[in-house]
């Protein structure tokens, strides 16, 4: 099964006709959240939906909106498995948000650290240092995965990030950008996932069309790294969602 690494299924227009088509393809979706209520209603809209695993989120570009409910998150996530989306995010719309972000990513990642066993994925724009360094000083041993979700970091960020054991969702938007390919000729194969970020980095309608636009992610990225991506993927892939 091929998995879509990161997407906003409640944030989809068409939600209930994409779920209603899973069914018949071979493929699944991490369905990340933005607030742990949004992750409530996943779990109640998607109960029963086996190729779907939603994610608790408390997305930072919501830090401090009076949205981003701290309580119900640590009350969560002892039971949830998949994390997300959460991290940091210093774009300019953000910045003045950046103390308390980081606040609230710090108390994330320690309690992923005491619960373990959690699949994590982590926005990072603009800000993939401090990412990075809080990775580094709070993550122990090789308990919990973390995914760097649409990684716009240098590439000695990213081999920091490799180093830490990260792994890395590709979206189509970095098959369109020169700094996106280079990165993409780095990382290594086997810390290659994929992802759509829908409905941000694109649409689709049905099940159907996901499943096209992954498999031509996959080519688009075998062809840059001069490899068959997908029996590297199809591992990667086994070894994250296998819950």
């Amino acid at each position: 099964m091929i998995y879509d690494s990161h997407c906003h299924l409640d944030l989809m227009d068409n939600m209930t006709s994409i779920v209603q088509s899973l069914a018949k393809e071979d493929i699944g979706i991490l369905s990340v959240g933005t607030t742990p209520r949004a992750y409530l209603k996943e779990v109640e809209l998607f109960s029963g939906v086996k190729n779907v695993h939603v994610a608790l989120g408390l997305h930072p570009q919501l830090v401090g909106s009076g949205y981003d409910d701290w309580e119900l998150f640590e009350l969560l996530v002892q039971q949830c498995h998949y994390i997300g989306e959460v991290g940091l995010d210093f774009s300019k719309d953000y910045i003045a948000t950046k103390m308390q972000q980081i606040k609230t990513f710090e108390k994330i990642l320690l309690l992923c650290e005491q619960c373990g066993n959690k699949i994590v994925s982590i926005h990072s724009l603009k800000s993939a240092a401090t990412v990075l360094e809080i990775l580094n000083k709070l993550r122990h041993g090789k308990k919990n995965t973390y995914i760097l979700h649409w990684f716009t970091g240098t590439p000695v960020q990213m081999e920091d990030a490799i180093n830490l054991g990260c792994f890395f969702s590709i979206n189509p938007k970095m098959l369109k950008t020169k700094s996106g390919i280079n990165l993409i000729h780095k990382i290594p194969p086997n810390r290659i996932l994929i992802e759509t970020d829908a409905p941000f980095s694109g649409e689709f309608k049905n099940a159907k069309q996901l499943k096209n636009i992954l498999q031509d992610m996959i080519d688009n990225i075998s062809m840059i790294k001069g490899i068959d991506l997908k029996k590297y993927l199809i591992h990667n892939e086994e070894t994250v969602f296998a819950y």
